[in-house]
């Protein structure tokens, strides 16, 4: 389907007399799921609580997302959706944008399979951080749920440094080596899976740490850094090259060594804080929680083997 033109792109709340158009830009309600297009005139209903809102283009809705409170009373994102024809284009960062500017509770909430790699880079590019795997509710999928802190009323965040531009391409070459494995492009060979396995023995002291916990700065850089020097000996045993992620799209397939490269970016930017310490000073909390947030916790490369389930 060729892309359809979005125009001027407007996001706005919804309202009841929206529902019929939403339901024909919904793939499941469109196609045929009765359960779905009742849900979505439930959702427009002014009595139910929540928010919906609608991306408009030149000749109608785009898109859709639907904020609800009944999540341990905070604010979840209960569905997005974007026509197929515009999806790609913006219009799914603009409605989740709009959901975490209106939330009314202090923090925002959203779920999505571990294999719905667009969603979950979605999410990351819009500031969401993995806040816990749940495993049970799809039968080989785990759900990884999501957090954003709603920020009213400051000013846009800034550009990204060079370490967040390193970050971001990390968890680009990681997205597309999970998902070449789960897709089945690539097929993780013995030697693969023995490594992984003995990733996650030479790491396991440097798991997930209760927010209660608070570690002297060097400690934190340290606990980055030394997954560089893990995974410099993983790829120096199986012979893969370990190369510079920043900026470059990832090679598809993707495969162990864009997996590897990936991490070891991450630990390396541990590495280079470490060195650099005395000279510029202690870096933004902000880029150390980004790295750690790769690092460490749920949805993070500490759970790496369960984003295989082959």
């Amino acid at each position: 389907m060729d892309a359809v033109d979005l125009g001027k792109l407007v996001v706005r709340r919804g309202e009841e007399s929206d529902a019929d158009a939403l339901v024909g830009i919904d793939t499941v309600a469109a196609g045929g799921d009765g359960e779905r297009a009742a849900s979505i005139r439930r959702w427009c209903r002014p009595d139910q609580g929540g928010q919906v809102f609608v991306a408009e283009g030149a000749f109608g809705p785009l898109g859709y997302c639907v904020v609800e409170y009944t999540f341990f009373e905070q604010g979840f994102v209960t569905m997005l959706m974007v026509s197929p024809s515009a999806r790609g284009r913006g219009v799914g960062r603009r409605l989740l944008d709009a959901a975490a500017a209106s939330c009314e509770t202090p923090k925002l909430f959203t779920s999505t399979n571990v294999s719905n790699h667009p969603m979950r880079r979605l999410l990351h590019r819009a500031g969401w951080q993995p806040a816990g795997l749940v495993h049970g509710l799809d039968d080989g999928d785990p759900e990884l749920f999501h957090l954003h802190r709603p920020r009213t009323g400051t000013p846009e965040p800034p550009a990204p440094t060079a370490s967040e531009a390193r970050l971001d391409s990390a968890w680009e070459w990681w997205h597309a080596a999970i998902e070449d494995a789960q897709e089945g492009r690539w097929i993780r060979t013995p030697v693969e899976r023995q490594v992984m396995d003995d990733l996650a023995a030479a790491t396991v002291g440097l798991g997930y740490l209760d927010p209660s916990v608070e570690l002297p700065l060097r400690n934190r850089l340290f606990r980055i850094a030394t997954w560089a020097g893990v995974l410099r000996l993983a790829a120096r045993a199986g012979g893969w090259e370990l190369v510079p992620v920043t900026g470059v799209t990832p090679p598809r397939p993707a495969g162990m060594a864009e997996l590897l490269s990936a991490v070891h970016a991450v630990g390396e930017q541990g590495e280079t804080w470490l060195r650099r310490l005395s000279v510029d000073g202690p870096p933004p909390s902000r880029e150390i929680n980004r790295v750690e947030a790769f690092l460490f916790g749920p949805g993070s490369v500490e759970d790496l083997r369960q984003f295989f389930y082959d």
